[in-house]
């Protein structure tokens, strides 16, 4: 008895320590420990995602590549120029120009379009560019969103982590005294085979969990191009307060289809179809060709200088395929344009109804409840020391204390997530 009484101090002596780890005294399990490891906060990450990622990098060069095509749609055609001359002549001399039988002559063309072509080609351009350039920032919105909610979940994740950590701790102490204890036929075989139990579910919990964190840690350190070996430790503020923003969904709704770059990328798609319907139909209008000409020995005199103008005639292609394809595109693009506003107003209100939902938890009464538990689970260990409680009692507070701080620390994360999608529904930042 006096061995098993050990055991009971030893127990009494160790959990106070291990709760005040699952408290965040503690660090987080030891197969997470890396040499290279970062601690950001949000926006200090998201300032060096923004900087680094390459696939904002990349898709930045559309832009590059429009302008260009709209500075190739403003220039005028080269001018055209020939040369002719005989290489032989009745006297017999090669490549000779000289005297009556020498034949020279010369040519300079320019293509004039005609119709406003170059115009509507420009504005073509000018509009796609716009386009492109909201595709842009609509893949920025989006890669924002993507990286801040695995922020939020990856900080909730390591919170996790820690209370894993702990429970694993204290499972082992545990075993390892019933364990002894049992050989010395001081406690039944169902304590041990319950903590067992416990330990082994805890251990398939924390690997389950590393899991989600690791997946997490690689897809950031591609979004932030950190090193294979770095790991990274999320800094997030308390949150004391849970707030419902003071919002009329109608400005909202306006909002939104007036930001969302996606919206605005179709609407520059509507009007750059427009344009290109505008340029098709005046491709019905021929280009005009004007040209100089000088001819030494002309039929009609020597030396002549003469001016030309040459067109093609429109008589059986009006491009009609062309501005039927035209048409075409732009009724799709304007239904594309409905679509995606009203697809806009939909996200608007879905994340907002998601925000109402997750606002409604009292956070300084959950705090305080939150700080009750972590004051009980302090002093149980004291209880089961005093044989005042069962081991089966005691895992199932251990379970539900774990429990509770799992779903709080993922509640937590859920609300900034809500947040943030209701900031990429209306396409700006309408919630810090």
């Amino acid at each position: 008895m006096k061995d098993l009484r050990r055991l009971w101090i030893l127990l009494f002596v160790l959990f106070p320590f291990v709760v005040n780890t699952a408290l965040g005294q503690g660090a987080v399990s030891t197969l997470l420990l890396k040499q290279d490891t970062l601690r950001f906060s949000l926006q200090d990450a998201e300032k060096i995602m923004l900087e680094k990622n390459l696939d904002l990098i990349a898709n930045h060069f559309n832009i590059d590549i429009a302008h260009a095509q709209t500075i190739a749609a403003k220039l005028w055609d080269n001018p055209g120029f020939s040369y002719e001359q005989n290489i032989g002549n009745p006297g017999h001399h090669v490549f000779s120009i000289q005297g009556p039988d020498g034949e020279v002559f010369l040519q300079l063309d320019q293509v004039f379009k005609i119709a406003g072509k170059r115009h509507r080609l420009v504005q073509y351009n000018k509009a796609n560019e716009k386009a492109v350039e909201y595709a842009y920032f609509d893949l920025l919105r989006n890669l924002k969103f993507q990286f801040r909610s695995d922020f939020y979940q990856l900080d909730a994740l390591l919170k996790t982590q820690k209370v894993f950590d702990t429970e694993l701790e204290k499972s082992e102490i545990l075993e390892k005294a019933l364990s002894e204890a049992y050989a010395k036929n001081d406690v039944p075989l169902k304590d041990v085979v319950t903590i067992q139990s416990t330990k082994f579910q805890l251990q398939t919990d924390l690997t389950n969990n590393l899991s989600q964190i690791n997946d997490l840690e690689a897809e950031m350190r591609y979004m932030l191009q950190l090193q294979p070996s770095s790991y990274i430790i999320t800094e997030m503020p308390v949150i004391n307060k849970i707030e419902l923003p003071n919002v009329v969904m109608d400005s909202l709704y306006a909002t939104a289809i007036e930001n969302r770059p996606d919206v605005q990328n179709n609407a520059q798609q509507v009007t750059a179809s427009s344009w290109y319907l505008k340029y098709n139909k005046s491709l019905i209008a021929p280009d005009l060709d004007v040209s100089l000409q000088y001819d030494k020995a002309s039929a009609s005199y020597p030396g002549f200088t003469g001016f030309g103008v040459a067109l093609p005639l429109p008589l059986w292609n009006f491009n009609q395929g062309g501005i039927k394809q035209a048409k075409a595109t732009l009724k799709q693009n304007e239904t594309q344009l409905d679509a995606s506003k009203l697809k806009a107003i939909n996200d608007v209100n879905q994340a907002y109804e998601k925000l109402i939902q997750l606002s409604h938890l009292d956070l300084e009464v959950q705090n305080r409840n939150n700080k009750s538990f972590d004051s009980f689970m302090s002093g149980i260990y004291d209880v089961f020391q005093k044989k005042e409680m069962t081991l089966r009692d005691l895992v199932i507070y251990m379970d539900t204390y774990k429990q509770q701080v799992i779903n709080f620390n993922n509640y937590i994360a859920g609300y900034y997530t809500a947040k943030e999608n209701l900031n990429m529904a209306v396409g700006k930042d309408i919630i810090k």
